[in-house]
């Protein structure tokens, strides 16, 4: 955003914070590694209602975009208060929101960091005990969150229930605008996907929907908040679930990733999150494999962007190796 746009911004977040007593905030900038949609923030400089709070981020609609999809943050706001009190589950608490000049909520920023292990082992180094602690605390949370007792209308809002075959087309979508000598195979897994995809009827939950370390904040092994809620949705646990098993595979994601000391298998996780009060899959293969394509897809329409110069960034060069690897082994996986 420009100048004065945020300058406008932060007038409307200040007004909406102004409800008991006048709030002033510092300039709003870009929050540092924040990737997720329009991410601001800025420091309190007088909130007498809310003395605890220090900083505030600021999610916004882009300017010029019409806020639907993820860019619909008002949804987002929506189901961080509604999962405010869950247990197991920690989010940001919401402080308030708007519709104007853009839309945009305001919440607490949860202090501490987020890694994502095989991802960023070239530039943070965690102590094996960290790394299995983290781990090992999302798997918690993630039981936790499937467990969630949240209405389908929660503040305001009713949320359809995604079936497994919706899902599947919704990221053979994103893969369709990919270039198809990138994501080659794309189309054959999807296909697969559609075929194979499990019979067995299961109640929907609440799920993430990017659920993984790197969107958890944790002080030590400690999580401080589940951030990053842009696709969220009501489906099948699985769909986290597979998603979440795939960062833990260095061998995913050849010349980006790398192993990492302390980091637990797919297998202990998810025996860890069975023992949290998680539901293994009957199909888990099926649910890897979805993972692997749908971070597949993700990839390969990220570097397309990149490539057109929508989204520079030269980082999206190196993805080719990881996408090829991740569509080889979701075929693999229902295969048997």
């Amino acid at each position: 955003m420009a100048e004065e746009h945020l300058a406008q911004l932060r007038v409307a977040v200040e007004a909406a914070l102004s409800t008991d007593s006048p709030v002033q905030l510092a300039p709003l900038r870009a929050m540092d590694g924040g990737r997720s949609g329009v991410t601001l923030v800025s420091g309190v400089t007088e909130m007498p209602g809310l003395p605890e709070v220090d900083c505030v981020v600021v999610k916004a609609a882009p300017l010029g975009r019409p806020p639907v999809g993820r860019h619909d943050v008002l949804r987002q706001a929506r189901v961080l208060a509604a999962l405010a009190d869950t247990p197991g589950v920690v989010v940001p608490r919401v402080l308030a929101t708007g519709t104007s000049p853009v839309h945009f909520y305001a919440m607490t920023r949860s202090p501490g960091t987020a890694v994502e292990p095989v991802l960023d082992s070239v530039t943070v180094h965690l102590p094996a005990e960290v790394v299995r602690g983290r781990a090992e605390a999302a798997a918690d949370m993630l039981a936790a969150l499937h467990r969630a007792s949240v209405p389908p209308d929660a503040h305001g809002g009713e949320e359809p229930v995604a079936d497994l075959a919706s899902e599947v087309a919704r990221w053979r979508v994103t893969g369709e605008a990919a270039d198809p000598q990138v994501l080659v195979g794309g189309g054959r897994l999807a296909d697969l996907l559609a075929a194979g995809q499990p019979r067995i009827e299961v109640d929907p939950v609440l799920v993430h929907g990017d659920f993984r370390l790197g969107n958890l904040v944790f002080e030590g092994t400690h999580p401080t908040g589940l951030i990053d809620w842009e696709i969220w949705g009501r489906t099948h646990p699985g769909v986290d679930l597979g998603w979440f098993l795939v960062f833990c595979d260095a061998d995913l994601f050849p010349g980006i990733g790398a192993p990492v000391a302390g980091l637990p298998t797919s297998r202990e996780l998810l025996d860890r999150y069975v023992a949290a009060g998680g539901t293994e899959p009957q199909e888990l293969a099926w649910f890897e494999a979805f993972g692997r394509f749908k971070m597949a897809a993700v990839m390969a329409h990220n570097l397309r962007r990149h490539r057109e110069g929508r989204h520079h960034d030269p980082f999206q060069e190196k993805l080719p190796p990881t996408i090829a690897r991740l569509i080889e082994t979701g075929i693999d996986k229902l295969r048997g």
